[in-house]
């Protein structure tokens, strides 16, 4: 019995509150029922969404979101806008149309109109407020209230733009690793940018007016010099491993181009060649009282490497290195040529192109330094015994002698070296930047040259001297940067 009068109490109350809030409803006015008559909603940019009906066909009781009990408005309850579903921030006490609560608190020249967006946050009925584009805020930030995206709640176009992101975004480029982190990659790439030495001495080439020796020198083979300039290649680099601590590697670089010309030209006939000894004691018809001259020199480079590698870790993970031993193939190409032309129909050009194949055993290593997690430098020494086999070919041609084609081989020992000061900068497991400085240095390379004896047997009719070979030390360096990439 007494179970059940408690649950009779129960319903009587829950139906007496029912009523009550029936009642309350009813008892509205027939205007708190309808939506908002002067309400421009097409006005204000308001877009209903797809299969939704306007604001207007809406008859129920709903507040628009942000608007019940706003102090901005009259009797403090939801009197004011009591029908419609209306967009979120719709007609609200600080007009926001899409980011409340940024740029700044309201307060000042802005009244507390300014609560976002481009209209309500840099806009109030005395014009521009703050630093003339949003107040409280800094005018760099405030463009962002100018994005076409977002209007500055915070996409990533205004995060570019904003001061405050600059920090988090440096952030991002901040080393990575670990600071025992064994040295490894799997795939790097890299520009590089070579110059080389010119092998050979200096020479006079070409003098305006005879004697020997030459009263006036115009054109020098130094004046041709294409190596003192870097020409742009690549260095690509794999690596697999192969047992513990230990890779296979296989590296190329090269595709460096260097070209050079260097001439000189003469209203009159008065340039004489050092084949004659610039005429004295006696002229040649094809070089001599020539009105112009001109010498050029090419070179290539090619290196391709193929090695094994074993490394190593110091005490406190300060210091690693590595040795390895392997293959090597370096090519050098350099061509000379010289051209002249006289009147009426005398002229003479010759091409001298050498080859030089290096292929051999070498060894080496290299040492890095840790210096912070994912910071490292490192220097590194390789030392290759080469057979080097020079082949070559010296054409010419002239207006007095035939068409000649001279072709030569040589081969020899020769000791080849490389020298590296690397840089590492690891930006997460998978990228690194890497830069470094390179020299390679070779004995006894065969360069490009036109050869005064050869010239004058082709001239004289007899017997064909051939070409020597001028043999001289090749210097190469230049610097690089990539990145470097692991699986």
């Amino acid at each position: 019995m007494h179970r059940m009068t408690q649950s009779r109490l129960f319903t009587r109350s829950s139906s007496l509150r029912a009523i009550a809030v029936c009642a309350a409803l009813f008892a509205l006015p027939a205007a708190a029922q309808m939506p908002m008559a002067d309400a421009d909603y097409d006005a204000s940019g308001y877009v209903t969404p797809a299969g939704m009906a306007h604001p207007s066909m809406y008859q129920g009781g709903v507040v628009p979101a942000g608007m019940a009990f706003s102090p901005g408005m009259q009797g403090y309850g939801p009197a004011a806008f009591p029908g419609g579903v209306m967009p979120v921030g719709f007609m609200s006490g600080g007009q926001c149309d899409g980011n409340c609560g940024t740029c700044d608190t309201g307060s000042g020249a802005c009244g507390g109109n300014s609560r976002g967006g481009v209209i309500g946050s840099c806009m109030n009925g005395n014009g521009l407020c703050g630093c003339g584009l949003c107040g409280g805020g800094s005018c760099l930030d405030s463009l962002s209230k100018y994005c076409f995206f977002c209007r500055g709640s915070g996409c990533l176009a205004c995060k570019s733009i904003d001061l405050r992101y600059l920090g988090s975004n440096l952030h991002k480029c901040r080393p990575y690793g670990e600071i025992c982190g064994l040295r490894w990659y799997d795939l790097s790439a890299e520009a590089v940018f070579l110059g080389h030495t010119q092998g050979g001495s200096n020479f006079p080439v070409t003098s305006r007016g005879s004697g020997n020796p030459p009263p006036n020198v115009v054109l020098t083979s130094g004046d041709a010099d294409g190596g003192d300039e870097l020409a742009a290649g690549i260095r690509l680099s794999g690596a697999l491993i192969c047992g513990v601590g230990g890779n296979v590697e296989a590296t190329y670089m090269g595709g460096n181009k260097w070209n050079a010309t260097a001439g000189v030209t003469s209203d009159a006939p008065d340039l004489f060649s050092f084949i004659s000894d610039f005429g004295d004691p006696a002229e040649l018809d094809d070089v001599d009282r020539s009105i112009s001259q001109s010498i050029g020199i090419e070179s290539q480079l090619h290196s391709i490497e193929l090695n094994y590698r074993r490394r190593t870790m110091g005490p406190y993970c300060r210091f690693q290195g590595s040795w390895l031993f392997g293959l090597r193939y370096l090519q050098f190409k350099n061509e000379m040529k010289y051209s002249t032309f006289g009147e009426p129909t005398r002229f003479f050009n010759s091409s001298d192109r050498v080859r030089n194949h290096m292929f051999g055993a070498q060894a080496g290593g290299d040492v890095w330094w840790n210096i912070h997690s994912g910071v490292r430098l490192g220097m590194g020494l390789k030392a290759a015994w080469v057979q080097n086999e020079i082949k070559r070919s010296f054409a010419v041609d002239a207006n007095s002698v035939p068409d000649t084609v001279i072709t030569d081989t040589r081969r020899g020992g020769d000791l080849l070296g490389e020298f590296e000061l690397k840089f590492i900068w690891q930006f997460n497991h998978s990228w690194k930047f890497r830069s470094a400085y390179y020299v390679i240095a070779a004995e006894d390379i065969g360069f490009g040259s036109i050869d005064q004896d050869t010239v004058l047997s082709l001239e004289a009719g007899g017997t064909v001297i051939n070409p020597a070979y001028v043999l001289d030390d090749l210097v190469v360096q230049g610097f690089s940067f990539g990145t470097e990439y692991n699986w």
